[in-house]
């Protein structure tokens, strides 16, 4: 099973979401936003055995759990090889939620830092696809303004089978520094 983690951003990026998935359908260019949420990712994904999911994710929401809401700056928008995104600024309150979450990966699953973990950027990814269809996306999406600062009240944990870009889902969404699960708390009120 592959596993990702990320800070939640939709609620205050909400314009920009939909407007890139609108860049996305107009031009024909795969735009993750359909299948999940935008969220700031905090390492590469990592693959651990199928029957140690459950602990995996208990490892990871007892480590959000003790994080509160903070802030995050955005830098600006980015067209890298294969892919658009919202780079932030690094800061050292990301760059010590990347270290831990890479220390305790390792100390608790054997999961070694890939090497981009090595030089993390802490980004949103808007769109993968060729350069060739990135390159007018990249020029209609960044004439939307970027908000300076964003304020990460949640984490996700997120699952796929084969790991491939497009394949992943929303395992788990909860609020930062509670254990409370934001989706447990849906299922209660549409039961009411």
């Amino acid at each position: 099973m592959n596993v990702w983690t990320a800070l939640y951003i939709e609620d205050e990026l909400e314009e920009l979401r939909d407007r890139a998935i609108g860049i996305g359908e107009e031009l024909g260019v795969k735009c993750p936003l359909t299948i999940l949420p935008l969220h700031i990712s905090l390492k590469i994904s990592f693959e651990i055995d199928d029957s140690r999911l459950d602990e995996c994710v208990s490892v990871l929401c007892k480590y959000f759990s003790s994080l509160g809401p903070f802030n995050v700056e955005t830098d600006c928008y980015e067209h890298a090889p294969g892919v658009v995104w919202v780079r932030m600024k690094e800061t050292d309150k990301l760059k010590e939620i990347h270290s831990h979450l890479d220390e305790l990966m390792m100390s608790s699953f054997g999961v070694k830092p890939h090497e981009f973990d090595l030089s993390f950027i802490y980004h949103a990814t808007l769109f993968f696809d060729e350069d060739s269809k990135l390159g007018p996306a990249f020029e209609m999406i960044r004439t939307i303004p970027l908000p300076s600062r964003i304020h990460v009240r949640d984490f996700l944990i997120g699952t796929s089978d084969t790991g491939k870009p497009g394949s992943y889902s929303v395992y788990r969404h909860s609020h930062l520094g509670t254990s409370t699960d934001v989706s447990e708390q849906w299922k209660k009120l549409e039961e009411s």
